[in-house]
């Protein structure tokens, strides 16, 4: 009787919490991930690891949205690699050659260049909302205004400014912070914006300035030794 429980039970949890797998097929030549049900940065963790364990000469990983592709893709970009990409279905199909070689038959990435951390120096900044402070709105935008602003006349700028939650609402084509942060990105200053965030907001679209970025490459950068500036 009780296993009969335990078994029911176990069937009953199964079904409220179904278990995402990530489905991998390889032929030694080629080996593929199925990484669309996936959530960030999942896709880009399983490529990672893919890269350093398993034998194969061609890579095929599968993913599901824009941010994922871009993520996946601009890693494989920062690892030597050349990756490329095809629509299909909605879905995104990445491929790379172990040796580095193109694929034939496939779009190519267009991943912006890795800035060098050295050639910069400086902190990173985490910028979490359109504001700084949570008292008074329409201070709070001044106030964040007036600092992404001073950071353009800065004679030492930042190495990386984050932008996670409604911060990536400062990245987009209406914000009144558009100009003084394209020419951060002009003076070399790294500028990513959460992709998870993008999506969850539906304005992905309307992005105007900044490179796509996943919560692997953003933990990277906020562990980072040469510190972290953190704007609420």
């Amino acid at each position: 009787m009780k296993k009969s429980v335990k078994m029911r039970r176990s069937i009953m949890l199964t079904a409220m919490y179904p278990l995402k797998k990530v489905r991998e097929i390889s032929d030694m030549k080629k080996f593929e991930i199925d990484a669309r049900e996936l959530d960030c940065p999942k896709p880009l963790l399983r490529t990672k690891k893919a890269l350093s364990e398993e034998s194969f000469e061609t890579l095929v990983v599968m993913v599901a949205n824009v941010p994922a592709r871009e993520n996946v893709c601009r890693f494989l970009s920062h690892s030597g690699y050349s990756p490329q990409w095809q629509e299909q279905n909605g879905d995104f199909i990445i491929t790379v050659n172990r040796d580095g070689k193109q694929t034939v038959n496939t779009e190519k990435s267009e991943i912006a260049p890795a800035f060098s951390r050295e050639s910069r120096g400086g902190k990173t900044v985490l910028i979490t909302d359109t504001r700084i402070g949570s008292e008074e709105d329409e201070l709070g935008r001044l106030l964040m205004k007036g600092y992404i602003y001073t950071l353009t006349q800065l004679d030492e700028l930042p190495s990386s400014l984050i932008f996670m939650n409604s911060g990536v609402k400062l990245c987009l084509k209406d914000s009144a912070n558009i100009d003084d942060l394209i020419l951060l990105e002009k003076k070399s200053v790294e500028i990513l914006v959460c992709g998870t965030c993008l999506e969850f907001l539906d304005v992905r679209e309307q992005l105007a300035v900044g490179t796509i970025s996943n919560m692997y490459e953003i933990t990277s950068k906020l562990h980072d030794p040469q510190g972290l500036i953190s704007l609420t």
